[in-house]
């Protein structure tokens, strides 16, 4: 299956999505759409939904899971893997990873958009562009964060070789999958910002934002994941985008025929499941409660962090959330792709006692007032809490239940909601207390330390503005441990210091479950439709 394309803010999110090799388990059945499909026909419209608009479309910049939809259209990374996780080639051949050595050998018949050439410094320049100060970007694993590493490119061989000065745990996974800009994008980013510039199977033709988003297919792609061509009968010509924030809207568009696929995981999947449309499920993401630690905030207080923790039945919102399947998360990484068994990590996390809530917040000084809210050192307990709509109304409901719970703690509790991009907005300009449900999918644990640690916007992602210095011991002792099963044990180390303070928690494991119209066709990963296995079909 695809992996996943580094960090995410999954709207979800909020999502801080995609992080590199994230897999998501298998699909539950065949291809979605396989249910009494009819002949491929040839050329045609597939019609796509994405929640909310992608807003920047700079793959080094960007960190909302919408402009991540459009980029499995229009990129292509150096390696990828199979539906059965084996890793399969994509714009390298063959490939040597070590520690601290990864060295990749290329196609020589890449083309980019434009119909300039991929070659070995191509390569070299989207990886030297990631620790560029100026770019700032999210992308960057922890492991490559430091710039200690050096790239090396051979045109002629058509190699690139990166080597890092110390081991580097999960390099594999960091340095394999990363959105590869070539042609004009590389020579002026600006131009990405509503375009495309690279060497995947379609490219983006309009950007109407709030809208759609078109794009068309290249006739002369031969170089996808594992040798995927775009040439197959019944692949589509044009790929429509829309931009449907409403998931019952969505489920209608389906069930008309309006949509040739999407993602549709709230109670409106029933009414899809019921007409017989084909779907596909997997485990996927995860959501995480993010507190602001910055000085002058409530959560600033470990006690209040704690107390609001431990007020929150996370099972009971996993239910919500996730429906009868659902699962309380376990880990900063989603269960389906982390390379670290994380069995006791859970149990640093302060469990769910609203009387020891309450008493932890009398011992640490915040009284209830005649109105029942909470004051200390004259200080209000009041807390801001985004709520982010893009994923329908379980999110929405499941925010609200946090906020009855916290206000009968005593806390004075405003909810502001949005889209994806209001969230983003919103944790940047650090006028907020909680997010409940940030979704915060990456594929191994060093892709989540710039969220936590660092800079805060708009220097670096460290919304939050946590220093957990036990936290970040234990990190620095992981990312140069060679040995992944000890490097896990430290891994798993630092997240329960991050569990323990209650800066970050994990809430709620999330499920995609993907639909087809019977006009298509299509498989998919947790995270994504694989473009190249669309087939357009008689309905």
């Amino acid at each position: 299956m695809r992996p996943r394309k580094s960090l995410l803010l999954l709207a979800c999110a909020g999502t801080f999505a995609a992080a590199t090799g994230c897999g998501g388990s298998g699909p539950d059945g065949a291809g979605a759409g396989a249910k009494e499909s009819g002949p491929v026909v040839s050329g045609g419209t597939f019609h796509y939904a994405i929640a909310g608009d992608p807003g920047d479309l700079d793959p080094a910049r960007t960190v909302t899971d919408n402009a991540y939809r459009i980029f499995a259209f229009a990129y292509d990374s150096l390696l990828d893997s199979s539906p059965d996780g084996k890793v399969v080639s994509n714009l390298a051949t063959s490939w040597e990873i070590t520690p601290t050595v990864a060295k990749f050998t290329l196609r020589k018949d890449v083309t980019c958009s434009d119909g300039s050439p991929v070659t070995a410094t191509t390569i070299a320049q989207n990886l030297n562009a990631l620790k560029d100060p100026k770019m700032q970007s999210p992308r960057l694993p922890i492991a490559m964060s430091t710039g200690d590493y050096t790239v090396t490119a051979d045109d002629a061989r058509a190699t690139v070789t990166v080597r890092f000065k110390a081991p580097v745990s999960f390099l594999s996974y960091t340095i394999q999958a990363l959105p590869i800009v070539c042609g004009e994008g590389l020579r002026d980013r600006s131009l990405l910002s509503r375009g495309t510039s690279g060497t995947g199977p379609y490219v983006l033709k309009e950007a109407v934002s709030g809208d759609h988003y078109t794009l068309t297919r290249r006739k002369d792609y031969r170089w996808g994941p594992d040798g995927a061509t775009n040439d197959e009968p019944g692949q589509p010509e044009t790929v429509v985008i829309k931009v449907v924030p409403n998931p019952t809207t969505i489920a209608n568009l389906l069930l008309a025929g309006e949509l040739s696929g999407a993602r549709v995981n709230s109670a409106d999947a029933k009414r899809l499941e019921q007409r017989g449309l084909a779907e596909q499920k997997h485990a996927s993401g995860l959501t995480q409660m993010l507190f602001n630690h910055a000085k002058g905030r409530p959560a600033a207080d470990p006690a209040v962090r704690r107390a609001l923790t431990m007020a929150v039945d996370r099972g009971q919102l996993a239910k919500i959330v996730s429906g009868p399947d659902g699962r309380v998360g376990q880990s900063v990484v989603p269960e389906a792709s982390t390379p670290c068994p994380v069995p006791g990590v859970n149990a640093a996390i302060p469990a769910f006692d609203a009387a020891a809530a309450a008493a932890a917040l009398d011992a640490a000084g915040w009284a209830k007032g005649a109105d029942g809210v909470r004051e200390k050192d004259g200080t209000r307990l009041q807390l801001n809490v985004i709520s982010n709509s893009d994923f329908g109304p379980t999110f929405v409901s499941a925010t609200e239940l946090v906020a009855k719970a916290w206000r009968e703690l005593g806390a004075d509790v405003k909810i502001a909601g949005g889209n994806a991009q209001v969230t983003i907005q919103a944790l940047a300009s650090g006028n907020w207390d909680v997010v409940p449900l940030l979704g915060i999918s990456v594929a191994v644990p060093s892709q989540f330390v710039p969220l936590v640690s660092g800079p805060v916007p708009p220097q670096g992602i460290n919304y939050g503005a946590v220093d957990n210095p036990d936290y970040l011991k234990l990190v620095g002792e992981a990312v140069t441990t060679a040995d992944q099963q000890a490097a896990c044990e430290n891994w798993n180390a630092a997240e329960a210091a991050l569990f323990k303070a209650a800066d970050v928690v994990p809430m709620v494991a999330l499920y995609e479950r993907w639909w087809a119209a019977k006009t298509a066709t299509f498989e998919t990963t947790a995270f994504d439709i694989i473009p190249t296995s669309i087939r357009m079909r008689q309905g």
